[in-house]
């Protein structure tokens, strides 16, 4: 004998009770406030690095890309702009060690690369600027293998073991540098063949640019990154309305002007 197959209804009955039952539950979460409470307070709180040229510069009459940007966003939204210089950005590659806190900021920027890492810890949306590794040497590209090669890694979040792994495959001899002030050091004494870094560290080096020209190093290895603003994860009401801002000074030319100001047209300089 056969066994009797279920009713149809039977199963379409319980689909719909279980959709019922999760919108119910969703109902029952604590509403997104995240753009309410800004508009309560009226004002926009935005950490930031000290110095990240040219997103972030500390000079009053340049402040930087970023600082431009969130301040039209901020304008935007109809709010005041209330930057927080906090030193904890940037000193290691993962957010997660920045030791940032809602209270401290509403939005991140200056040196935040929308990367999977970057996003674990924030919503991400990416700007004009773009991220990448660059290498620095006098001929313009790398030198042969063997020769050695001065590191300094960054804080964007790029990938540190897929960098080491091509320089072991190059047989390149990696040297760290702990600090911009040393690996622009050593390109001058030549105690290193050539520099690896971040795309905005090595613009920053105190360096001849003739003598020891910056390039991209291969894209199809090392992939370019865009910049971002990250926003806590859950705040969707104030991410939509930073994004619809953003939409709207790109259309007006504001984030256009701002790129050429301060040369992110895709140029390493």
């Amino acid at each position: 004998m056969t066994r009797p197959r279920p009713h149809r209804w039977l199963q379409a009955g319980f689909n719909i009770a279980l959709v019922a039952a999760l919108l119910t539950a969703i109902s029952f979460l604590p509403p997104d406030t995240s753009l309410a409470d800004r508009q309560r307070s009226g004002v926009l709180k935005v950490c930031v690095p000290a110095s990240y040229p040219p997103l972030i510069t500390g000079n009053p009459a340049e402040p930087g890309y970023d600082a431009e940007l969130v301040k039209a966003v901020a304008d935007q939204l109809g709010l005041s702009l209330s930057l927080n210089v906090l030193p904890s950005i940037g000193k290691d590659f993962n957010p997660r060690n920045w030791f940032l806190t809602r209270a401290q900021c509403d939005i991140v920027a200056g040196g935040v690369a929308d990367t999977i890492q970057t996003q674990g810890f924030l919503q991400t949306l990416p700007t004009d600027a773009e991220t990448g590794w660059v290498g620095i040497s006098p001929t313009g590209a790398m030198p042969p293998s063997g020769s050695v090669v001065g590191v300094l890694p960054g804080t964007s979040g790029l990938d540190r073991l897929a960098l080491s792994s091509w320089l072991r495959q190059q047989g390149l001899r990696a040297q760290l540098m702990t600090s911009a002030d040393e690996l622009g050091r050593a390109l001058a004494a030549g105690t290193i063949a050539a520099g690896i870094t971040e795309r905005f560290v090595a613009s920053s080096l105190s360096i001849d640019t003739n003598l020891n020209p910056i390039f991209w190093l291969d894209e199809s290895v090392f992939p370019h990154y865009r910049m971002a603003l990250g926003l806590w994860k859950g705040d969707q009401t104030l991410k939509r309305a930073v994004a619809n801002a953003l939409t709207t000074l790109a259309n007006s030319g504001v984030t256009e002007a701002l790129r050429h100001r301060y040369g992110l047209d895709g140029n390493i300089l």
